[in-house]
């Protein structure tokens, strides 16, 4: 155990350090790239082994390597250490974040060569990944809370990477902004926890979760509330936001627009996966809220299938797969809101690695079409580009849900979750939606598959080209973790301790606070029904999009079979629209009122008034500053005389 004390600093050390070499000496590109990916790596490498120091542990120890480095903040009661707490949760966590980021940042050398300021977004990348390893290693929500700030801070200045494009500096403001609202409730609860528990350390409060919440209720908006249904749906609003769910999904989508790498990191690793991690990781508190977590299982679904759709109708290559992670983040949440937590963690693990596979193969394909994106103008590109086609093909199995890559086994797991009941009972309309979203997954992935890679170029404007090996030899690797990835949580093999892998590993995790249940049985049939659907997703996508030779201009042949629901999908149900008539032109027309009328006219008007008002009485009293005595004995006799009648009139009464 000693040992994982010096490791996990150093873990979260090692980013910091790369980010401050770079940012003091040096100014090549290429090397800054290479220390950077070097110091994420070499956090893996202490990760795996510290990851494999804790699961030699005796079961019961493996949730008490819980230690603190320094006093952060002692005032009055509150005492908030700077500590962290390694066990599995945290250790898959951590393994995805440098594993996955350490991939991450050797493609970008390649694709960042001539960027105008490579160093400053490698600084940038290792901050992300030192900020989101604060987050998911912290032992206390406070600090918890300043890598779950960190993230954004890096998200906005990632997303904002190339200020000089307008879409570029929106994207990053839409970003900051919509997810301070979900951090408002976070803050929110968090303030609540130290209220009930006195205390906001992690060992403080989980144990304690029955006790002191069960039946307790607080004055809320709408009457009287348990105190947890508060707590946990504060937590669902920070949720919302960072892991994009209803009503807070609209920044990530946009997104894209920071560098595709970023993007990955963002969308796979790190930013979007924090909420759910939110949500495991505070499960002893939504357990006491069956109505939040059945909200949260509904918001999750809802997510996925509205999402899903609105892939469907873009033609931008990245703005797929970003709606793509806004739909399979709801699968995440509703498995967590179901109380499936390691089919939850399952998903988010499989899926940082074939949605970093697909954005990093976007990236690719970006990079070597020269920047073009709308895949109307690709085609053919299997040819131009076959380790790039090969390895986002893998990719696009594993999305899709096909046996046996890595999504069909933790996808399955969750529907199966919404058919055969966990903890709040069975969910049937929402696994009947995850099914009809799984089968619109297929098929906007077979979309995309066949547009960019199949049939003949469309325009011949530019000439493609394979990425250097340095992009995509990540590309290899991660296709290797995609096809094989699910191995870590197989429902069967028990005889030869391949079965639920995952599932034994997170158990002390649940221990602690009696969450633990038995790992799901694998539904045969529910599994063959998914896949065949998928399958003939996949088939339909290439009868109507492979088969046909398109020019660059065309139009989807779905429009004028869907009509309107086509155009929602290309206007992303125009929640944008919205947004902009609800929200932002009424908060702009309130603050020109009170910039153009209330400001000048209320505040001005009444500091100017006052200050006209003190001279207007300055000025009569100076006109009574006459200088002769004559004058002021006539005043102090007046005034004799009144206090003489004041207190002869109350002598009479």
């Amino acid at each position: 155990m000693e040992l994982l004390y010096t490791l996990v600093p150093l873990i979260i050390v090692l980013p910091l350090l790369g980010a401050l070499v770079n940012t003091f000496a040096i100014r090549d590109g290429r090397r800054a790239g290479f220390i950077a990916s070097a110091a994420v790596l070499l956090a893996f490498v202490l990760a795996l082994v510290a990851t494999a120091t804790l699961a030699g542990l005796p079961h019961e120890e493996q949730t008490r390597v819980d230690f603190m480095l320094w006093q952060w903040i002692q005032a009055g009661t509150l005492s908030v250490p700077f500590g962290f707490l390694f066990d599995p949760l945290s250790a898959v966590m951590v393994l995805l974040i440098t594993g996955v980021g350490g991939l991450i940042h050797v493609f970008s050398i390649g694709y960042m060569a001539h960027d105008a300021r490579p160093v400053r977004y490698f600084v940038y990348l290792n901050l992300f990944v030192s900020a989101m390893l604060i987050l998911v290693l912290a032992n206390n929500y406070l600090l918890l809370f300043l890598g779950w700030e960190g993230v954004g801070l890096c998200s906005y200045l990632l997303i904002g990477h190339n200020f000089e494009r307008k879409e570029a500096r929106y994207a990053s403001m839409k970003a900051f902004v919509v997810n301070r609202i979900g951090d408002f409730g976070l803050m929110l609860a968090i303030l609540a926890l130290f209220y009930v528990f006195g205390t906001l350390n992690f060992g403080g409060i989980f144990p304690r979760a029955a006790e002191l919440l069960a039946g307790q209720q607080v004055q809320w908006i709408f009457g009287p509330t348990l105190i947890a249904s508060a707590i946990s749906f504060c937590m669902l609003i920070g949720v919302t936001g960072k892991s994009a769910q209803i009503p807070l999904w609209v920044w990530l989508p946009d997104a894209m627009a920071g560098p595709t790498p970023a993007s990955a990191l963002i969308h796979a690793a790190t930013m979007v996966t924090s909420g759910v991690y939110l949500i495991v990781r505070s499960h002893s508190i939504f357990l006491q809220s069956q109505s939040v977590s059945v909200l949260t299982v509904y918001i999750g679904t809802a997510t996925a299938f509205v999402a899903a759709s609105i892939a469907i109708g873009q033609y931008d290559i990245k703005r797929v797969l970003a709606f793509s992670t806004v739909s399979q983040l709801g699968f995440m949440v509703a498995a967590a809101g179901m109380g499936a937590y390691t089919a939850a963690m399952f998903h988010l693990l499989t899926h940082g690695v074939f949605k970093a596979l697909l954005f990093l193969g976007a990236g690719s394909v970006i990079h070597g079409a020269h920047e073009v994106q709308d895949m109307r103008r690709m085609g053919g590109f299997r040819k131009a580009m076959p380790r790039t086609f090969w390895t986002y093909m893998v990719g696009t199995l594993a999305l899709a849900g096909i046996a046996p890559f890595a999504g069909f086994w933790s996808k399955d797991e969750i529907i199966g979750a919404a058919f055969h009941g966990g903890r709040f009972g069975t969910f049937t309309i929402a696994g009947i939606f995850l099914i009809i979203t799984a089968v619109l997954t297929a098929f906007y992935m077979g979309r995309q598959i066949f547009l960019v890679f199949w049939g003949e170029q469309r325009d011949h404007s530019y000439h493609p080209h394979e990425s250097e090996p340095i992009m995509t030899v990540p590309l290899m690797i991660l296709a290797i973790g995609a096809a094989v990835a699910g191995v870590i949580n197989l429902p069967f093999f028990e005889g030869i301790g391949l079965a639920h892998i995952l599932d034994h590993f997170l158990e002390p995790v649940f221990e602690v606070t009696g969450a633990v249940t038995e790992p799901p049985k694998f539904d045969l049939l529910l599994a063959s029904i998914t896949v065949i659907l998928a399958l003939g997703a996949l088939f339909v996508a290439y009868r109507v999009y492979a088969l046909r030779q398109w020019k660059k201009t065309f139009r989807d042949p779905l429009a004028r079979v869907l009509g309107v629901f086509f155009e929602g999908f290309e206007q992303r149900w125009y929640a944008d629209d919205v947004y902009d008539s609800v929200v932002i032109r009424p908060f702009k027309a309130i603050a020109r009122f009170l910039s153009r009328v209330f400001d000048p006219r209320g505040i001005d008007g009444l500091v100017n008034g006052a200050a006209r008002l003190i001279g207007l009485g300055g000025a009569g009293l100076r006109e009574a500053q006459t200088g002769y005595v004559r004058s002021y004995a006539l005043v102090f006799l007046i005034g004799v005389l009144a206090v003489i009648g004041y207190f002869g009139f109350m002598t009479v009464r």
